[in-house]
């Protein structure tokens, strides 16, 4: 990964949550605007799946947080 790569992955952690899921939106829609041989539909499958685990997890983690 180069500098400027991680430069954006760190800044992109320092984000709230709602701000970071509208980054992520927005790349996501974007990425379909790359050569299709960028990332694959299975590609997509995973990410996908990841991004929802996190948000699942964060939503968790808040729905928690706001019971005790």
């Amino acid at each position: 990964m180069t500098e400027t790569a991680a430069q954006l992955l760190a800044t992109f952690e320092s984000l709230p949550p709602e701000e970071k899921h509208e980054l992520l939106t927005e790349m996501l829609r974007r990425s379909g605007e790359l050569p299709e041989s960028f990332l694959s539909e299975d590609n997509y499958v995973e990410l996908a799946d990841e991004l929802f685990q996190i948000l699942d997890a964060e939503e968790s983690n808040v729905a928690q947080s706001g019971t005790e």
